[in-house]
């Protein structure tokens, strides 16, 4: 099989074209309930005060998520799925993000999966909901710390290097 993404073969014989993509995952978890973290990371308003990012969340299956970067330019996606306080998951470009949650006694355990990342996005993205994820900790304790993207960008290459 080729990975160039032009078919194999000839006519209804060709085999499928296939894609290299990565699914990152990260592990948190914060001292506040599950109620306080579902509400930081399914609330437009929250959502846009720890990003940094002007969102819009339509809370429901089929529901738009869109979320304004600016220069950077915006990006939405579909709300899939959502079993309040436990899941959320919607489409990000032509990607996927899962938001599991936990409780583990007096704290709540998150799970972030971002599913179907092409490899020349790999860092960006590692970099950057690592960066969102430490900014939703310091916004749920009251916290602050200098922004680290560029930081851990150079650490998501150095990883993701083939």
């Amino acid at each position: 099989m080729k990975n160039s993404g032009e078919p194999v073969g000839n006519g209804n014989d060709s085999l499928a074209e296939r894609e290299i993509l990565y699914r990152l995952d990260w592990h948190r978890n914060y001292p506040q309930s599950v109620q306080r973290v579902w509400t930081a990371i399914s609330d437009q308003i929250e959502i846009s005060a720890w990003m940094g990012y002007p969102t819009k969340l339509e809370l429901r299956p089929g529901g738009l998520i869109h979320i304004d970067f600016s220069a950077q330019d915006s990006l939405e996606g579909t709300v899939c799925n959502i079993e309040p306080l436990r899941l959320l998951v919607y489409t990000w470009g032509d990607s996927l993000v899962k938001w599991e949650l936990d409780l583990d006694t007096e704290s709540t355990k998150l799970h972030l999966v971002h599913v179907g990342v092409r490899p020349e996005l790999a860092a960006g993205l590692g970099a950057g909901w690592h960066a969102f994820l430490d900014q939703l900790e310091d916004h749920l304790g009251g916290g602050g710390r200098p922004a680290r993207y560029r930081e851990l960008k150079n650490r998501y290459e150095a990883e993701l290097k083939p």
